[in-house]
Protein backbone atom coordinates (compact mmCIF):
# COMPACT_ATOMS: atom_id res chain seq x y z
CA UNK A 1 0.00 0.00 0.00
CA UNK A 2 1.28 3.68 -0.74
CA UNK A 3 0.54 5.82 2.00
CA UNK A 4 0.29 9.86 0.24
CA UNK A 5 1.93 12.42 2.27
CA UNK A 6 -0.39 15.56 2.64
CA UNK A 7 0.07 18.17 0.53
CA UNK A 8 1.20 20.80 3.17
CA UNK A 9 3.74 18.13 4.46
CA UNK A 10 5.97 18.38 1.44
CA UNK A 11 6.43 22.23 1.40
CA UNK A 12 7.12 21.67 5.53
CA UNK A 13 9.50 18.65 4.72
CA UNK A 14 11.19 21.37 2.34
CA UNK A 15 11.32 24.15 4.52
CA UNK A 16 13.19 21.95 7.25
CA UNK A 17 15.44 20.25 4.36
CA UNK A 18 16.93 22.67 2.16
CA UNK A 19 18.72 24.93 5.24
CA UNK A 20 20.42 21.97 6.12
CA UNK A 21 21.46 21.85 2.50
CA UNK A 22 22.20 25.22 2.77
CA UNK A 23 24.66 24.99 5.66
CA UNK A 24 27.08 22.86 3.79
CA UNK A 25 29.78 23.51 0.82
CA UNK A 26 33.38 22.78 -0.23
CA UNK A 27 34.89 25.43 -2.89
CA UNK A 28 38.01 24.72 -4.00
CA UNK A 29 39.96 27.57 -5.32
CA UNK A 30 40.58 27.32 -9.43
CA UNK A 31 43.65 27.12 -10.20
CA UNK A 32 45.98 28.39 -13.39
CA UNK A 33 47.45 25.65 -15.29
CA UNK A 34 50.50 26.57 -14.33
CA UNK A 35 49.42 25.04 -10.79
CA UNK A 36 48.88 21.57 -12.59
CA UNK A 37 51.66 19.27 -12.00
CA UNK A 38 54.80 19.52 -10.07
CA UNK A 39 56.72 19.97 -13.05
CA UNK A 40 55.20 23.08 -14.43
CA UNK A 41 55.12 24.86 -11.13
CA UNK A 42 56.84 28.28 -11.73
CA UNK A 43 59.72 29.36 -9.15
CA UNK A 44 58.61 30.11 -6.10
CA UNK A 45 55.26 28.46 -6.26
CA UNK A 46 56.08 25.27 -5.18
CA UNK A 47 53.60 22.10 -4.35
CA UNK A 48 54.04 20.58 -0.66
CA UNK A 49 56.16 17.25 -1.04
CA UNK A 50 55.27 16.50 2.45
CA UNK A 51 51.27 16.31 2.67
CA UNK A 52 48.17 15.54 0.21
CA UNK A 53 44.94 16.81 1.86
CA UNK A 54 41.17 15.96 0.93
CA UNK A 55 38.57 17.54 2.14
CA UNK A 56 35.08 15.38 2.67
CA UNK A 57 31.87 16.59 3.29
CA UNK A 58 28.37 14.74 2.54
CA UNK A 59 30.18 12.13 0.30
CA UNK A 60 31.67 13.94 -1.97
CA UNK A 61 35.59 14.69 -1.74
CA UNK A 62 37.98 17.38 -2.66
CA UNK A 63 41.79 17.71 -3.45
CA UNK A 64 43.20 21.39 -2.64
CA UNK A 65 46.02 22.31 -3.26
CA UNK A 66 48.91 22.36 -0.57
CA UNK A 67 51.61 25.46 -0.61
CA UNK A 68 54.86 24.63 1.13
CA UNK A 69 57.00 27.48 1.99
CA UNK A 70 60.86 26.55 2.57
CA UNK A 71 62.90 28.39 5.45
CA UNK A 72 64.92 31.25 3.78
CA UNK A 73 68.67 30.98 4.19
CA UNK A 74 70.10 34.62 4.76
CA UNK A 75 69.01 37.07 6.60
CA UNK A 76 68.86 37.95 10.38
CA UNK A 77 67.54 34.86 12.37
CA UNK A 78 68.32 32.21 9.59
CA UNK A 79 70.26 30.46 11.33
CA UNK A 80 67.87 29.23 13.56
CA UNK A 81 65.01 27.72 10.99
CA UNK A 82 67.42 26.28 8.75
CA UNK A 83 65.65 22.87 7.08
CA UNK A 84 62.30 24.09 7.85
CA UNK A 85 59.23 24.03 5.80
CA UNK A 86 55.89 24.47 6.56
CA UNK A 87 52.49 23.90 4.28
CA UNK A 88 49.25 25.10 4.42
CA UNK A 89 46.55 24.53 1.74
CA UNK A 90 43.13 26.71 1.82
CA UNK A 91 39.44 26.56 0.37
CA UNK A 92 36.04 28.12 1.42
CA UNK A 93 33.30 25.87 3.95
CA UNK A 94 30.35 25.99 5.03
CA UNK A 95 29.07 23.57 8.00
CA UNK A 96 31.76 21.07 9.31
CA UNK A 97 34.17 18.44 6.87
CA UNK A 98 36.40 15.78 7.36
CA UNK A 99 39.87 16.36 6.65
CA UNK A 100 42.56 13.64 5.51
CA UNK A 101 46.18 14.02 5.39
CA UNK A 102 48.33 11.71 3.68
CA UNK A 103 52.03 11.69 4.53
CA UNK A 104 55.37 10.81 3.27
CA UNK A 105 56.27 8.56 6.38
CA UNK A 106 53.33 5.70 7.12
CA UNK A 107 55.09 5.14 9.93
CA UNK A 108 53.99 8.19 12.12
CA UNK A 109 51.70 7.48 14.66
CA UNK A 110 51.23 11.02 16.51
CA UNK A 111 49.69 14.09 15.46
CA UNK A 112 47.92 17.31 17.21
CA UNK A 113 45.62 19.87 15.70
CA UNK A 114 46.04 23.66 17.39
CA UNK A 115 44.30 25.32 18.58
CA UNK A 116 43.45 22.83 21.44
CA UNK A 117 40.57 24.52 22.51
CA UNK A 118 38.42 22.74 19.42
CA UNK A 119 39.25 19.31 21.40
CA UNK A 120 40.33 17.83 17.95
CA UNK A 121 41.69 14.24 18.45
CA UNK A 122 43.49 13.20 15.32
CA UNK A 123 43.29 9.70 14.14
CA UNK A 124 46.46 8.35 12.79
CA UNK A 125 46.60 5.25 10.49
CA UNK A 126 48.83 3.94 8.17
CA UNK A 127 50.14 7.33 6.81
CA UNK A 128 47.05 9.22 6.99
CA UNK A 129 46.00 11.74 9.60
CA UNK A 130 41.86 12.36 10.01
CA UNK A 131 40.14 14.99 11.96
CA UNK A 132 36.67 16.64 11.67
CA UNK A 133 36.90 20.47 11.59
CA UNK A 134 34.20 22.16 13.35
CA UNK A 135 34.03 25.12 10.73
CA UNK A 136 35.36 27.71 9.12
CA UNK A 137 38.54 28.30 10.79
CA UNK A 138 42.32 28.66 10.87
CA UNK A 139 44.46 25.39 12.28
CA UNK A 140 47.58 23.79 12.83
CA UNK A 141 48.93 20.63 12.37
CA UNK A 142 51.58 18.67 13.32
CA UNK A 143 52.82 15.18 12.64
CA UNK A 144 54.67 13.01 14.51
CA UNK A 145 58.76 14.17 15.49
CA UNK A 146 58.56 16.80 13.37
CA UNK A 147 56.24 19.25 15.37
CA UNK A 148 56.49 22.71 14.24
CA UNK A 149 59.50 22.07 11.97
CA UNK A 150 57.31 20.79 9.13
CA UNK A 151 53.75 21.89 10.39
CA UNK A 152 50.71 21.63 7.98
CA UNK A 153 48.33 24.59 8.36
CA UNK A 154 44.00 24.58 7.36
CA UNK A 155 43.16 27.55 6.52
CA UNK A 156 39.13 27.13 5.89
CA UNK A 157 38.04 30.24 5.20
CA UNK A 158 34.16 31.59 4.81
CA UNK A 159 32.41 32.14 1.24
CA UNK A 160 33.05 35.74 0.25
CA UNK A 161 29.67 38.00 0.69
CA UNK A 162 30.28 39.56 -2.62
CA UNK A 163 33.15 38.89 -4.70
CA UNK A 164 33.20 41.11 -8.23
CA UNK A 165 33.36 38.95 -11.59
CA UNK A 166 34.85 39.34 -14.38
CA UNK A 167 33.51 42.02 -17.10
CA UNK A 168 32.10 44.19 -13.85
CA UNK A 169 31.88 47.47 -14.74
CA UNK A 170 35.08 49.41 -13.05
CA UNK A 171 37.42 46.50 -13.06
CA UNK A 172 40.92 46.96 -13.54
CA UNK A 173 41.80 43.06 -14.62
CA UNK A 174 45.73 42.48 -14.06
CA UNK A 175 47.44 40.61 -16.94
CA UNK A 176 49.13 37.21 -15.39
CA UNK A 177 53.03 37.45 -15.91
CA UNK A 178 55.05 40.86 -15.33
CA UNK A 179 52.24 43.18 -16.32
CA UNK A 180 54.17 46.16 -17.14
CA UNK A 181 51.75 48.64 -17.69
CA UNK A 182 49.35 47.93 -14.50
CA UNK A 183 50.12 51.09 -13.18
CA UNK A 184 49.09 52.96 -16.52
CA UNK A 185 45.75 50.92 -16.29
CA UNK A 186 44.60 51.76 -13.10
CA UNK A 187 43.69 55.28 -14.05
CA UNK A 188 40.51 54.18 -14.65
CA UNK A 189 37.92 51.95 -12.46
CA UNK A 190 37.63 51.36 -8.85
CA UNK A 191 38.77 47.68 -8.52
CA UNK A 192 41.94 45.93 -9.24
CA UNK A 193 41.28 43.06 -10.18
CA UNK A 194 43.30 39.90 -9.98
CA UNK A 195 41.58 36.36 -10.75
CA UNK A 196 42.96 33.20 -10.65
CA UNK A 197 46.48 33.69 -11.99
CA UNK A 198 50.22 33.98 -10.96
CA UNK A 199 51.03 37.28 -11.04
CA UNK A 200 55.12 38.18 -11.05
CA UNK A 201 54.98 41.96 -10.09
CA UNK A 202 58.13 42.03 -8.15
CA UNK A 203 57.27 45.93 -6.66
CA UNK A 204 54.79 47.68 -4.70
CA UNK A 205 51.94 48.74 -6.40
CA UNK A 206 50.79 52.14 -4.80
CA UNK A 207 46.99 52.61 -5.32
CA UNK A 208 45.96 55.67 -7.65
CA UNK A 209 43.03 57.61 -5.80
CA UNK A 210 40.14 56.71 -7.98
CA UNK A 211 40.87 52.68 -6.47
CA UNK A 212 38.81 51.64 -3.79
CA UNK A 213 39.17 47.98 -3.64
CA UNK A 214 42.21 45.17 -4.66
CA UNK A 215 40.51 42.29 -5.26
CA UNK A 216 42.82 38.82 -5.34
CA UNK A 217 40.25 35.71 -5.87
CA UNK A 218 41.27 32.49 -4.82
CA UNK A 219 43.53 30.91 -6.86
CA UNK A 220 45.65 33.91 -7.36
CA UNK A 221 49.03 34.46 -6.20
CA UNK A 222 50.86 37.98 -6.45
CA UNK A 223 54.26 38.21 -6.17
CA UNK A 224 54.17 42.08 -4.49
CA UNK A 225 53.18 44.46 -2.09
CA UNK A 226 50.74 47.38 -1.75
CA UNK A 227 50.80 50.72 -1.04
CA UNK A 228 47.55 52.79 0.46
CA UNK A 229 47.63 56.52 0.36
CA UNK A 230 43.67 57.48 0.50
CA UNK A 231 40.89 56.61 2.33
CA UNK A 232 38.47 54.07 2.11
CA UNK A 233 40.19 51.11 0.77
CA UNK A 234 39.31 47.62 0.72
CA UNK A 235 41.74 44.46 -0.24
CA UNK A 236 40.12 41.17 0.21
CA UNK A 237 39.85 38.08 -1.44
CA UNK A 238 40.92 34.02 -1.04
CA UNK A 239 44.16 34.84 -2.38
CA UNK A 240 48.15 34.81 -2.29
CA UNK A 241 50.35 37.74 -1.48
CA UNK A 242 53.81 36.44 -1.77
CA UNK A 243 56.87 38.00 -0.64
CA UNK A 244 58.95 35.42 -1.45
CA UNK A 245 61.30 37.05 -4.38
CA UNK A 246 61.56 40.49 -2.25
CA UNK A 247 64.96 40.85 -0.30
CA UNK A 248 65.22 41.28 3.50
CA UNK A 249 63.21 44.74 4.20
CA UNK A 250 62.51 45.25 0.68
CA UNK A 251 58.68 46.22 1.40
CA UNK A 252 55.85 45.74 3.71
CA UNK A 253 53.29 43.66 1.89
CA UNK A 254 50.40 45.45 2.94
CA UNK A 255 50.88 49.09 3.90
CA UNK A 256 48.64 51.94 4.48
CA UNK A 257 50.07 55.77 5.29
CA UNK A 258 49.57 57.83 8.95
CA UNK A 259 46.59 60.03 7.39
CA UNK A 260 44.26 57.63 6.06
CA UNK A 261 41.33 56.11 7.17
CA UNK A 262 39.18 53.32 6.75
CA UNK A 263 41.26 50.42 5.27
CA UNK A 264 40.14 47.01 5.39
CA UNK A 265 42.13 43.86 4.54
CA UNK A 266 40.53 40.66 4.68
CA UNK A 267 40.60 37.31 3.84
CA UNK A 268 43.91 37.19 1.36
CA UNK A 269 46.61 34.99 3.06
CA UNK A 270 49.80 36.59 3.20
CA UNK A 271 53.59 34.51 2.27
CA UNK A 272 56.99 34.31 2.55
CA UNK A 273 57.04 38.06 4.22
CA UNK A 274 60.23 39.68 4.43
CA UNK A 275 58.63 42.62 7.07
CA UNK A 276 55.88 43.10 7.81
CA UNK A 277 52.54 41.46 6.73
CA UNK A 278 50.15 44.13 7.10
CA UNK A 279 51.06 47.74 8.85
CA UNK A 280 48.14 49.65 8.62
CA UNK A 281 49.43 53.43 10.41
CA UNK A 282 46.21 55.07 9.72
CA UNK A 283 43.08 54.90 11.46
CA UNK A 284 39.49 53.09 11.44
CA UNK A 285 41.31 50.30 10.10
CA UNK A 286 40.13 46.72 10.28
CA UNK A 287 42.12 43.41 9.42
CA UNK A 288 39.55 40.40 9.39
CA UNK A 289 40.28 36.20 8.61
CA UNK A 290 43.66 37.20 7.23
CA UNK A 291 46.22 34.52 7.57
CA UNK A 292 50.27 35.20 7.63
CA UNK A 293 53.01 32.26 7.05
CA UNK A 294 56.39 31.10 6.38
CA UNK A 295 58.05 34.27 8.57
CA UNK A 296 61.43 32.91 8.39
CA UNK A 297 63.83 35.89 9.55
CA UNK A 298 63.91 38.79 11.50
CA UNK A 299 61.30 41.78 11.21
CA UNK A 300 58.89 39.63 9.73
CA UNK A 301 55.94 41.53 12.14
CA UNK A 302 51.85 40.33 11.65
CA UNK A 303 49.90 42.99 12.04
CA UNK A 304 49.40 46.78 13.27
CA UNK A 305 46.60 48.74 13.18
CA UNK A 306 46.46 51.97 14.68
CA UNK A 307 43.42 54.13 16.53
CA UNK A 308 39.89 52.53 16.33
CA UNK A 309 40.75 49.54 14.44
CA UNK A 310 40.13 46.13 15.22
CA UNK A 311 41.99 42.77 14.01
CA UNK A 312 39.93 39.75 14.26
CA UNK A 313 39.48 36.15 13.28
CA UNK A 314 43.16 35.81 11.70
CA UNK A 315 46.14 33.27 12.06
CA UNK A 316 49.39 35.20 12.05
CA UNK A 317 52.88 33.46 12.02
CA UNK A 318 55.11 35.73 12.47
CA UNK A 319 59.40 36.12 13.22
CA UNK A 320 58.87 39.68 14.96
CA UNK A 321 56.06 40.99 16.91
CA UNK A 322 52.77 39.35 16.54
CA UNK A 323 50.45 41.78 17.34
CA UNK A 324 51.55 45.75 18.22
CA UNK A 325 49.11 47.18 20.32
CA UNK A 326 50.08 50.81 19.70
CA UNK A 327 47.44 52.99 20.01
CA UNK A 328 43.71 53.73 21.84
CA UNK A 329 40.57 51.94 20.91
CA UNK A 330 42.16 49.20 19.35
CA UNK A 331 40.51 45.75 19.48
CA UNK A 332 41.69 42.47 18.92
CA UNK A 333 39.51 39.07 19.10
CA UNK A 334 39.47 35.42 18.01
CA UNK A 335 43.43 35.61 16.77
CA UNK A 336 45.78 32.82 16.93
CA UNK A 337 49.73 33.54 17.00
CA UNK A 338 52.62 31.37 16.36
CA UNK A 339 55.83 33.28 16.87
CA UNK A 340 59.46 32.47 15.96
CA UNK A 341 62.31 33.17 17.92
CA UNK A 342 61.94 36.93 17.43
CA UNK A 343 59.47 39.47 18.52
CA UNK A 344 56.05 39.12 21.21
CA UNK A 345 52.58 37.86 20.63
CA UNK A 346 51.18 41.16 21.40
CA UNK A 347 53.64 44.15 21.72
CA UNK A 348 52.68 47.26 23.83
CA UNK A 349 55.31 49.45 22.98
CA UNK A 350 58.82 49.90 22.30
CA UNK A 351 58.67 53.39 23.57
CA UNK A 352 56.39 55.16 25.36
CA UNK A 353 52.95 55.80 23.72
CA UNK A 354 49.64 57.44 24.49
CA UNK A 355 46.96 54.79 24.07
CA UNK A 356 43.70 54.07 26.19
CA UNK A 357 40.45 51.57 26.03
CA UNK A 358 42.17 48.66 24.77
CA UNK A 359 40.93 45.46 24.39
CA UNK A 360 42.33 42.05 23.62
CA UNK A 361 39.13 39.44 23.58
CA UNK A 362 40.54 35.74 22.71
CA UNK A 363 43.79 34.83 21.58
CA UNK A 364 45.21 31.28 20.93
CA UNK A 365 49.20 31.11 21.40
CA UNK A 366 49.96 27.72 20.00
CA UNK A 367 54.02 28.64 19.82
CA UNK A 368 56.29 30.52 21.07
CA UNK A 369 59.96 29.52 20.03
CA UNK A 370 61.94 32.17 22.29
CA UNK A 371 65.63 31.13 23.05
CA UNK A 372 65.73 30.36 26.96
CA UNK A 373 69.73 31.50 26.01
CA UNK A 374 68.91 34.39 24.05
CA UNK A 375 69.28 38.21 25.70
CA UNK A 376 66.60 40.03 23.83
CA UNK A 377 63.96 41.48 25.72
CA UNK A 378 61.40 41.79 23.06
CA UNK A 379 60.28 38.20 24.16
CA UNK A 380 56.62 37.54 25.75
CA UNK A 381 52.84 36.54 25.52
CA UNK A 382 52.55 40.25 26.43
CA UNK A 383 55.51 42.44 26.49
CA UNK A 384 56.18 46.00 27.00
CA UNK A 385 59.47 46.58 25.60
CA UNK A 386 60.51 50.32 26.29
CA UNK A 387 63.66 51.42 24.65
CA UNK A 388 63.16 54.86 25.21
CA UNK A 389 60.54 56.99 27.37
CA UNK A 390 58.09 60.50 26.85
CA UNK A 391 55.97 60.10 29.88
CA UNK A 392 53.23 58.90 28.02
CA UNK A 393 50.41 56.66 29.89
CA UNK A 394 48.50 53.68 28.98
CA UNK A 395 45.69 52.61 30.62
CA UNK A 396 42.52 51.02 30.92
CA UNK A 397 42.99 47.39 28.82
CA UNK A 398 41.81 44.40 28.99
CA UNK A 399 43.39 40.83 28.10
CA UNK A 400 41.08 38.17 28.41
CA UNK A 401 40.14 34.79 27.37
CA UNK A 402 43.76 33.93 26.53
CA UNK A 403 45.15 30.23 25.87
CA UNK A 404 48.81 29.06 25.27
CA UNK A 405 48.76 25.76 24.12
CA UNK A 406 52.81 24.70 24.37
CA UNK A 407 55.04 26.01 27.07
CA UNK A 408 56.57 29.29 26.14
CA UNK A 409 59.58 31.17 27.60
CA UNK A 410 58.02 33.94 29.53
CA UNK A 411 53.80 35.00 29.62
CA UNK A 412 54.25 38.89 31.06
CA UNK A 413 57.38 41.09 30.48
CA UNK A 414 56.41 44.48 31.32
CA UNK A 415 59.81 46.68 31.83
CA UNK A 416 60.61 49.94 31.74
CA UNK A 417 64.42 49.27 32.47
CA UNK A 418 66.89 47.96 30.26
CA UNK A 419 70.03 46.97 32.77
CA UNK A 420 72.15 45.56 29.83
CA UNK A 421 71.98 49.16 28.80
CA UNK A 422 71.67 51.22 32.14
CA UNK A 423 68.39 52.63 30.41
CA UNK A 424 64.87 53.96 32.37
CA UNK A 425 62.01 54.73 30.51
CA UNK A 426 59.68 57.15 31.60
CA UNK A 427 56.66 55.90 31.26
CA UNK A 428 52.86 55.25 32.97
CA UNK A 429 50.71 52.24 33.14
CA UNK A 430 47.55 52.32 34.89
CA UNK A 431 44.32 49.88 35.00
CA UNK A 432 45.21 47.05 33.29
CA UNK A 433 42.93 43.87 33.53
CA UNK A 434 44.26 40.49 32.77
CA UNK A 435 41.23 37.99 33.04
CA UNK A 436 41.22 34.15 31.99
CA UNK A 437 44.49 33.29 31.04
CA UNK A 438 45.40 29.87 31.00
CA UNK A 439 49.29 29.24 29.99
CA UNK A 440 52.08 26.50 29.93
CA UNK A 441 55.39 27.91 30.33
CA UNK A 442 58.46 26.25 30.75
CA UNK A 443 60.49 25.71 34.03
CA UNK A 444 64.05 26.34 33.60
CA UNK A 445 65.62 27.26 37.34
CA UNK A 446 68.17 29.43 37.56
CA UNK A 447 67.62 30.68 33.50
CA UNK A 448 66.55 34.90 34.40
CA UNK A 449 64.58 34.53 30.81
CA UNK A 450 62.14 32.38 32.20
CA UNK A 451 60.47 34.61 34.39
CA UNK A 452 57.72 36.75 34.43
CA UNK A 453 59.08 41.11 34.96
CA UNK A 454 56.93 43.97 35.99
CA UNK A 455 59.72 46.67 36.64
CA UNK A 456 58.58 50.15 36.81
CA UNK A 457 61.33 53.07 36.08
CA UNK A 458 61.10 54.90 39.37
CA UNK A 459 58.13 55.74 41.87
CA UNK A 460 56.78 58.36 40.00
CA UNK A 461 56.96 56.13 36.39
CA UNK A 462 55.38 53.34 36.92
CA UNK A 463 52.51 51.15 37.49
CA UNK A 464 48.82 51.67 38.92
CA UNK A 465 46.28 49.29 39.33
CA UNK A 466 47.30 45.95 37.36
CA UNK A 467 44.74 43.56 38.52
CA UNK A 468 44.88 39.60 37.03
CA UNK A 469 42.06 37.12 37.70
CA UNK A 470 41.79 33.63 36.90
CA UNK A 471 45.27 32.91 35.43
CA UNK A 472 46.67 29.76 35.48
CA UNK A 473 49.79 28.80 35.08
CA UNK A 474 51.15 25.08 34.21
CA UNK A 475 47.39 24.28 35.90
CA UNK A 476 47.57 25.94 38.85
CA UNK A 477 45.64 28.88 40.25
CA UNK A 478 48.37 31.62 40.64
CA UNK A 479 47.10 33.95 44.16
CA UNK A 480 48.59 36.49 46.09
CA UNK A 481 50.69 33.64 47.75
CA UNK A 482 51.47 31.96 44.66
CA UNK A 483 52.52 33.95 42.61
CA UNK A 484 55.96 34.68 43.08
CA UNK A 485 56.67 30.59 42.94
CA UNK A 486 54.29 29.15 40.78
CA UNK A 487 53.40 32.33 38.64
CA UNK A 488 57.45 33.30 38.42
CA UNK A 489 56.67 37.07 38.82
CA UNK A 490 59.85 39.24 39.61
CA UNK A 491 57.76 42.45 40.53
CA UNK A 492 59.51 45.01 42.02
CA UNK A 493 58.46 46.55 45.45
CA UNK A 494 57.52 49.66 44.38
CA UNK A 495 55.05 48.29 42.35
CA UNK A 496 53.78 45.40 44.26
CA UNK A 497 51.15 46.98 46.07
CA UNK A 498 50.09 48.01 42.53
CA UNK A 499 49.57 44.34 41.32
CA UNK A 500 46.59 41.59 42.58
CA UNK A 501 46.25 38.16 41.77
CA UNK A 502 42.76 36.71 42.21
CA UNK A 503 40.75 33.42 41.64
CA UNK A 504 36.88 34.19 40.98
CA UNK A 505 36.37 30.11 39.51
CA UNK A 506 34.93 28.13 41.71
Amino acid sequence: MVHMLPRFFLPLLLVQILPCLALAGVDIYEKSPLYRGDASLPESIQRSDRYAVTIEQQGHRYDPFVHLSRARTEGPGSRFVQGRTVSWTDFSLTGTANVSIKLQNEGVETATVYPLRHGIHPVVEKGVVSFRIPGPGQYLVTIGGDGFDHALAIFANPPESAPPHPGDAGLVTAKEGTDPDLEARMTGGHTLYFGPGIYYLDREIVLPANIRRVYIAGGAVVFGAFQVDHDNVTIDGRGLISGVRMAHKEHHMIESSGKVRGTVVEGVTVADFPYFAVRLLGSDSSIRRVKTIGAWIYNCDGFVAWARSTMRDSFIMANDDAIKLYDSNVSVQDCITWNLTNGASLQLGWSSLEAHEVHVDGLDVIRAEWRPEGTSMNNGVINLRLGRGGANTQSRWVFENIRVDTPVLRIIDLRMVDPRKNRRAEHHVSDFLFRNIEARMLVLPDNPNNLNYILPCSEEYGFTNLRFENLSINDVPITEENAETDGRFVIDPMSRPEVSFTQTRP
